[in-house]
């Protein structure tokens, strides 16, 4: 499977969660916090070593800002 893909999958993934949250009721905020807790984990725990974890999560910000703020000057 190439990077597109994979990175797709794990971007559907997290949308998927995030209905999950929602549809639970509960605190958005705590919801989103568990979640992500979960990810960063999961990122320490399979990376190679703990600098290539921090390097994942760092670049998965970076994305996750800029696309935030490619989103809202949609608006």
């Amino acid at each position: 499977m190439n990077t597109e893909k994979s990175y797709d999958a794990g971007y559907n993934a997290g949308l998927d969660a995030l209905e999950v949250c929602s549809k639970s009721k509960a605190n958005e905020k705590d919801a989103l916090a568990g979640l992500m807790t979960v990810v960063m984990h999961s990122a320490y725990a399979m990376a190679p070593s703990e600098e290539m974890a921090e390097e994942i999560i760092t670049w998965a910000q970076q994305t996750a800002l800029e696309n935030w703020i490619k989103e809202k000057g949609d608006d």
